[in-house]
């Protein structure tokens, strides 16, 4: 492992340079914001017609659904999410934030009661079993076509460490539907006083070690290879997206 502190100023600086460029690759926005005006210009639709918002995220996703709710983005609005390795997290950020949920809820049910308590929004469509990436794909399907709702626009948003994964997990599993991809924050790092850190802080953001480790874990999944989630494995990934984009180590 390198030692951070045995790296130049210059070489710290193209760390940070490094880490931004697979974030953003990572964290994919199809457009700047979800707003009827964006989605008229570079989709041609007023709204969508559906908006996900995944477990997985930090709390600042709860806001970004808030703002696409206020906007009138979608003509309807689920909760995917069962318990997953971030659900403690997001357990203790809704405690810190005056959200007292219950020890059992999943993480759909948190953001639920998160919004409905910050914000008075109501969203009944929750998917409360998917634990991964992959069933968070066919589980959302599912309950789509489960209350017969006719999607052929859908935006997803997921913590932007695992935005493009799921992306990816969607137009292989529903090619018919266009997926508006939206990660739920951009954190961009910078150097300061010889060190590493967060230019911005989205609400109940990673620790920086942690987010460096999730940001580095994407990485064996972006290749081709018995390792990776390329054709050689899964063709969910890395042959959709790496190699579109020549994305390499």
């Amino acid at each position: 492992m390198i030692q951070l502190s045995t790296l130049t100023t210059t070489e710290l600086n193209r760390v940070a340079k490094s880490l931004n460029q697979l974030s953003t690759f990572l964290g994919s926005r199809d457009v700047n914001r979800l707003t009827v005006t964006t989605l008229q210009k570079q989709f041609g639709i007023k709204q969508l017609d559906a908006l996900a918002l995944f477990g997985g995220s930090i709390l600042e996703g709860a806001n970004v659904m808030h703002d696409a709710i206020r906007e009138h983005g979608a003509k309807h609005y689920l909760l995917v999410g069962g318990a997953g390795h971030s659900t403690p997290l997001l357990r203790q950020q809704m405690i810190d934030h005056g959200v007292a949920v219950a020890k059992d809820a999943t993480e759909a049910n948190m953001f639920q009661q998160y919004l409905q308590q910050k914000f008075g929004d109501q969203i009944d469509l929750l998917e409360t079993k998917s634990t991964n990436s992959g069933n968070n794909v066919t589980n959302t399907l599912a309950l789509l076509k489960q209350h017969g709702l006719d999607v052929k626009t859908l935006g997803i948003m997921q913590d932007a460490t695992m935005q493009r994964r799921l992306t990816a997990g969607f137009v292989k599993e529903a090619p018919q539907i266009k997926i508006v991809s939206f990660a739920t924050y951009d954190a961009q790092v910078v150097v300061e006083h010889h060190q590493l850190m967060f230019a911005n802080h989205p609400l109940g953001m990673w620790q920086f070690s942690d987010y460096i480790t999730l940001l580095l874990g994407e990485v064996s999944r972006l290749h081709d290879d018995v390792n990776g989630y390329g054709a050689k494995r899964t063709g969910v990934y890395c042959s959709r997206v790496c190699a579109r984009n020549n994305f390499k180590r």
